[in-house]
């Protein structure tokens, strides 16, 4: 265990158990230490574990290196229900390659420049660039973007302001 970086990295409840580097790059291999998860079926605590995955996820740079977490996202299995689950992680979304905290960066410097900067800046494409805006706008907004944007077309086309 890493308690310096585990600090830097600042994810409450999540412990550097590892890492490599290389002059742009932070490899991070991190564990949550938390005994049960909740089963996403019945709702039951849980704290038989089934069995482990790896995946590897952006996370907000650290001393100008861009930082990648693996993470030990566990799968427990129900004693009520009898159903294997991946235990849900606070910082990072479903199905997500990123962590929120990245996401929400990537979004702050979108409103202070645009989204094809963003991607060049930080090596993504554009297109991640959006999903995360996307991600991001689902998460704290609650509104649906598409909706939104066939609204701001029609304004335009019968010549209001919005």
């Amino acid at each position: 265990m890493n308690l310096l970086l585990t600090e830097l990295l600042n994810l409450p409840g999540v412990m550097v158990e590892d890492f490599r580097q290389t002059e742009t790059e932070l490899f991070l291999e991190v564990e949550v230490y938390a005994a049960e998860a909740t089963c996403p079926n019945c709702a039951q605590l849980s704290s038989h574990l089934h069995q482990n995955h790896w995946l590897l996820v952006r996370g907000l740079p650290i001393s100008n290196r861009a930082v990648w977490l693996k993470v030990n996202r566990r799968q427990f299995k129900c004693s009520t229900c009898q159903k294997p689950f991946s235990e849900q992680l606070y910082f990072l979304g479903k199905r997500r390659k990123y962590t929120d905290r990245y996401a929400f960066e990537m979004v702050q410097q979108v409103v202070h420049s645009d989204v094809h900067n963003v991607a060049k800046n930080n090596d993504l494409t554009d297109a991640e660039v959006w999903s995360m805006v996307n991600y991001v706008a689902d998460k704290v907004l609650e509104i649906d973007l598409v909706r939104a944007k066939h609204l701001r077309h029609k304004f335009i086309g019968s010549g209001k302001n919005i």
